[in-house]
């Protein structure tokens, strides 16, 4: 496990090493759910003018929700130190094609007094597209990222970032987020 740290505690990136038949096999898994739709905001309104690409969901009890979860329990014992209890939703799968894009936005949110997203991760299983970058803004920079396929970066949620425009291929991600007790 090849590990890449990153300004002041903000990113984490990891190649868990997947080997190649199981990241082939993951990527025909997750192309194949037959519940693909166009991608909403919290408000489950379409803004094309935010975001553009199509997505489905895998349950927590997913095979891949073990390997998702000891790499955010890995990161967080290792690096961020956060109070973490369990997954925020299920596993997001996002597919990004040609002019598709996720403007900067955050992926925290509180659900109650007591609850948020802590940390957010995106596992790459695609790497063969031109465009698709991840973005971060940390002031005053913006970090540049393209993951290579099965490496993933895990962030903090309130962490601002987007995803530039597809300029071909096709971006396939798994995004998933830890929640926690509200931060004090």
């Amino acid at each position: 496990m090849s590990i890449n740290c990153i300004d002041s505690k903000l990113l984490w990136e990891v190649d868990p090493k997947l080997p190649p038949n199981i990241l082939k096999e993951l990527t025909q898994q997750v192309l194949n759910n037959p519940d693909f739709v166009t991608s909403t905001m919290s408000d489950q309104v379409i803004h094309t003018d935010i975001r553009k690409s199509t997505n489905s969901w895998l349950y927590s009890d997913h095979w891949i929700a073990g390997v998702i979860y000891n790499l955010f329990a890995s990161a967080n014992q290792a690096f961020f130190h956060y109070n973490l209890d369990h997954f925020g939703d299920g596993i997001q799968i996002t597919v990004y094609e040609e002019g598709d894009f996720f403007n900067w936005h955050t992926d925290g949110y509180t659900s109650d007094a007591y609850d948020e997203r802590k940390l957010s991760i995106s596992l790459l299983l695609t790497d063969d597209y031109e465009g698709g970058e991840l973005e971060f803004e940390l002031k005053p920079q913006i970090y540049i990222k393209k993951p290579k396929a099965g490496s993933a970066i895990i962030f903090p949620s309130w962490l601002p970032h987007r995803v530039k425009p597809i300029k071909s291929g096709k971006r396939v991600s798994l995004v998933a987020w830890m929640n926690g007790p509200v931060f004090r």
